[in-house]
């Protein structure tokens, strides 16, 4: 009986260990704080986001895929959109501080001619990768119906979070959350 009773203790010290455990690290989950940036909004069910392929500058074919491993800050632009040359610094600022810890800005120009858009990441200097949407296919795929339009996708490819329209990329509340992500997704 005594055993019997040990054993029962030992699970339910186990179980206890277990479920403390999971709160744990539900509670870190829920302690990214998505509003930091007004218009960003979790995505509920972090459901894998789609695959693609797109030509880059040098019009070399790269998937999605790619960049599994790392935080990927998926932006939606065109050259004439005037919201997206307001944030794409600011984008370019949050690419080089955390570029060496697994994260990346990647940023699809969509419907827009070529010598525009190549224009225009000249001008601004942007070192992150370009790809090119000529049709739109991938924007509508991610539901970028007006640009910016912004996904923040975990390494796994899981959809974390996405905001309409521009927001302040670099402030310090964007650069925490970045760093909570990425700490929270070690």
């Amino acid at each position: 009986m005594k055993r019997f009773l040990s054993f029962r203790l030992l699970i339910s010290l186990l179980l206890l260990l277990v479920t403390a455990q999971g709160w744990a690290q539900s509670g870190r989950s829920r302690g990214i704080n998505y509003k930091v940036i007004p218009n960003l909004e979790p995505m509920k069910d972090q459901a894998p986001t789609p695959d693609f392929t797109l030509p880059n500058v040098e019009g070399k074919k790269v998937p999605l895929r790619d960049f599994r491993g790392k935080l990927v800050f998926l932006n939606f632009w065109a050259s004439w959109c005037a919201p997206c040359r307001e944030e794409m610094p600011a984008m370019e600022r949050l690419y080089q501080e955390f570029k060496k810890k697994d994260f990346v800005v990647v940023a699809i120009n969509v419907k827009d001619r070529r010598k525009d858009a190549l224009d225009f990441v000249n001008e601004l200097k942007l070192t992150y990768p370009i790809l090119f949407d000529p049709d739109g296919k991938v924007g509508l795929l991610y539901g970028a119906w007006g640009l910016p339009t912004t996904y923040l996708i975990g390494p796994r490819g899981e959809g974390l979070a996405r905001a309409w329209g521009p927001a302040e990329w670099y402030s310090p509340g964007a650069r925490e959350l970045i760093r909570s992500v990425l700490e929270e997704r070690r």
